[in-house]
């Protein structure tokens, strides 16, 4: 994601989408929401969910982490950083994702396929009605002045629509639910996530290469030659994709959210969680320096985006000096970091409040007369 906003888009010899862009634009956000999924399903009991009081102390606890996510994001977006930032959609994903908490791994993949299917065709036909304003960045300020604007960029106008990105949460949930741990789990997560970019991609590009779909496109959209068409195509929509025709429903680019753009990024996401669960078998000291980083990606996202607002355009005559920068900063502060405290900053008021609020509003039960003990108690304290 730091190379996606630091280095240019742009190809001057290839005049075309630059190799880190085609790599790396909408996947990184992408395997953020899958990350954020495996998260929610780890809080809840991994491949031995929660139940009973257990489930409803995660829960609160999920619900608390949620709303700090989302008044941080609101809050940062105050600034008006230069980019998408997606802790405001992040907020509501998690608050979304506490009702699913129940389901077991085919419910959470079952329900990821609807919201692959059903989202975009959502997404179409509310832009396609345009009846409120899009904001980039919807922050504390749109909140107050704009609520129902604010909430519709989050749940289907912004960057990361909240219909569609539930696909990546009820995904990564259900790849929490299973026995990481397990080789053969890592090599299936390998095997389904390349088929299913490969479905995603390949379908999308047949419909517009072969089947008429590019000539659809350019004949059905009024106002866009085919230079922009095949920009959209390579760089993702500015802001909403057309609603000209549903031919566009067909496009696979970055941040587009369609069908077929969803089921490639999912699939790369699981790809690289699979592969990365794998490598570190072997080789996880090595990876200390990414393990750490992957620890506090709440603290050093955010650190990521003020660098971003402080330094302006300046991006755009410096990009690889400020990457490097970017890089080797996050790389050595988060192993430093993580070998003296553990835990990011943030990390660790988020992971403190919301332990403090599962246990203050879902108390451990209490005996039932004075003077008896509570068994329950104090097995859970010892199993501590």
């Amino acid at each position: 994601m730091v190379a996606v906003h630091t280095l240019p888009a742009y190809n001057d010899v290839t005049d075309g989408p630059t190799l880190v862009w085609s790599l790396f634009a909408g996947h990184a956000a992408v395997l953020f929401g899958v990350l954020a999924g495996i998260t929610v399903a780890i809080l809840t009991g991994g491949a031995t969910p929660h139940h009973g009081r257990e489930l409803r102390r995660s829960r609160t606890s999920l619900v608390t982490r949620a709303a700090l996510i989302l008044v941080l994001g609101l809050a940062l977006n105050q600034l008006d950083p230069a980019v998408y930032n997606i802790l405001p959609f992040y907020g509501l994903l998690f608050l979304l994702a506490v009702p699913l908490t129940r389901l077991r791994i085919r419910g959470l993949l079952t329900a990821a396929v609807f919201c692959a299917l059903a989202g975009p065709v959502l997404i179409f036909l509310s832009n396609q009605w345009n009846g409120y304003t899009t904001l980039d960045n919807p922050s504390v300020t749109s909140l107050v002045t704009m609520p129902t604007d604010t909430l519709l960029t989050l749940l289907v106008g912004g960057a990361y629509p909240v219909v569609t990105w539930m696909t990546y949460i009820c995904l990564g949930m259900a790849v929490g639910r299973m026995r990481l741990r397990w080789l053969v789990t890592q090599i299936r997560l390998l095997v389904y996530g390349s088929l299913t970019a490969a479905v995603g991609y390949g379908i999308s590009a047949y419909l517009i290469d072969y089947a008429g779909g590019f000539s659809r496109l350019y004949e059905l959209t009024p106002g866009l030659d085919a230079d922009d068409i095949q920009d959209i195509l390579d760089y993702g929509p500015e802001g909403q994709l057309p609603t000209d025709t549903w031919w566009w429903l067909t496009t696979a680019g970055p941040h587009s959210n369609t069908s077929f753009a969803v089921i490639a990024s999912a699939g790369l996401a699981i790809l690289t969680v699979g592969a990365f669960l794998v490598i570190t078998r072997t080789l996880n000291d090595l990876c200390t320096p990414l393990i750490a980083t992957g620890s506090m990606t709440l603290t050093l996202y955010t650190a990521h985006l003020l660098f971003l607002t402080f330094i302006g355009d300046s991006v755009e005559e410096h990009s690889s000096l400020y990457f490097l920068v970017q890089l080797v900063t996050i790389l050595l502060f988060a192993t430093a970091w993580s070998l003296a405290r553990g835990r990011g900053p943030l990390e660790d008021i988020v992971t403190l409040t919301c332990r403090a609020a599962g246990r203050v509003l879902v108390p451990d039960r209490s005996p039932d007369r004075p003077g008896q003990p509570n068994v329950t108690h104090e097995l859970h304290e010892e199993g501590r």
